[in-house]
């Protein structure tokens, strides 16, 4: 009865739940209300990179063989799951009665990771399922990958993807808008809403940010980066309403552009939401460049920053007004996933396998619990009081966060 009860409840939340940007909001805190106390573990057969999405009791994530499901977030059991030819990696969007998602592979015909000529090989194309079963919908094909998560803003589906177009689509039908190039590739990033008129995105080949009005596609700022920086079209920024954050890498001399293996610096940027001027760049640690997956994913929460790196296994916490470290604390593998707080609890899973808990004001560690499976950019999500993340080996785990708060595996 206690089981029935909290899926009722949960349920119940979460059908208010709008699902139209990657992870929820701008603070990257995908935390779902509810009561859900839950423990399991389904195998998907592809490794995961997605971060899951939740909406009236069911979750969906996709995964690198091109395989989407939809579980009983309450038991993990699968209500139903459909396949495309290329891998599935961007956060799942739920608008109405559709789960829409975006195909497509991160290949790069280069050598140079702040260069790349373009990305995505096979097929590329925004898709919308039916929710309730797994149907094909509608499918909208690009010249990139669409490994970015889209956004939906004011009933205007937008997304830019790794051949560098900028396109809009009507989410319904997946008719289109516009679509026109900006010259600038995205990898793994996400189309950020700001207000509920435009959203910001950035890319690599040019290295930049921008800001778009969703409706038309104009232009209302860029701000560069310097030549040799890589890792900008990986990051999901986070705003707190006046400034938006990400981080990149940068190379060290005598390099002037980011080699795959070489040593690179972590960097994290504040820009000014409403010029795209720069608020601050601070460096971090340095570490070989990673063949893939070169940022990590931020969060933001009661003016902090918090964030891993994709070279060294750190998580840290930054003053987000003024660019200060507030605090580091190592990790068993390096943090490129996103990161959920709760009740001043920061919670997160690292490449080494590991599932954390940590204070945020501090950094100390409350709680580390080795799960034997490697945890890349497959990002967590909250609901009620269960963590559930989609691992490196293809699994998909529910974990009680007091589980996790209880485990010293270390």
């Amino acid at each position: 009865m206690s089981a029935l009860l909290d899926r009722l409840v949960s349920s119940l939340t979460m059908a208010l739940v709008a699902w139209t940007q990657f992870r929820m909001g701008p603070q990257n805190n995908a935390v779902v209300p509810g009561e859900l106390h839950a423990a399991w573990r389904v195998e998907t057969s592809g490794q995961i990179s997605a971060s899951p999405t939740v909406a009236d009791g069911t979750l969906y994530v996709g995964n690198n063989n091109g395989l989407l499901y939809a579980l009983d977030v309450s038991n993990g059991a699968v209500l139903w799951q459909t396949k495309v030819p290329n891998p599935l990696m961007s956060a799942p969007l739920v608008y109405n009665d559709l789960v829409i998602v975006g195909e497509g592979d991160p290949t790069s015909r280069t050598s140079s990771p702040s260069e790349p000529v373009s990305v995505g090989q096979g097929p590329s194309a925004l898709i919308g399922f039916d929710r309730a079963t797994g149907e094909l919908r509608w499918q909208t094909m690009l010249k990139g990958s669409a490994m970015p998560t889209p956004a939906i803003i004011n009933g205007i589906l937008v997304h830019h993807d790794g051949a560098g177009f900028i396109t809009a689509l009507n989410p319904a039908t997946g008719r289109l808008r516009y679509s026109h190039s900006i010259g600038s590739m995205a990898s793994m990033t996400a189309m950020l809403p700001i207000g509920d008129a435009d959203f910001i995105t950035a890319g690599v080949g040019s290295n930049a940010v921008w800001r778009f009005h969703a409706a038309d596609g104009a232009l209302i700022w860029r701000s560069a980066f310097s030549k040799g920086a890589s890792g900008i079209g990986d990051c999901p920024q986070v705003s707190d309403g006046t400034r938006v954050f990400c981080d990149y890498v940068s190379p060290v001399l005598p390099d002037t552009s980011t080699v795959i293996g070489n040593l690179t610096v972590e960097r994290v940027y504040a820009l000014d939401v409403a010029t795209g001027s720069s608020v601050w760049d601070i460096a971090l640690e340095g570490g070989s460049l990673p063949i893939r997956n070169e940022a990590a994913i931020p969060m933001i929460a009661d003016g902090l920053l918090y964030l891993g790196s994709s070279i060294a296994p750190w998580m840290h916490a930054i003053d987000a007004a003024t660019g200060m470290l507030v605090w580091e604390m190592p990790t068993r593998g390096v943090v490129k996933g996103g990161i959920v707080d709760v009740d001043g609890v920061i919670y997160f899973g690292d490449l080494g396998g590991y599932l954390w808990a940590m204070d945020a004001k501090t950094g100390r560690v409350i709680g580390d619990k080795l799960m034997h499976t490697p945890f890349n950019v497959g990002s967590p999500i909250v609901v009620g009081k269960t963590l559930i993340i989609g691992s490196d080996s293809g699994a998909v785990i529910a974990m009680p966060l007091d589980t996790i708060r209880a485990s010293h595996d270390t």
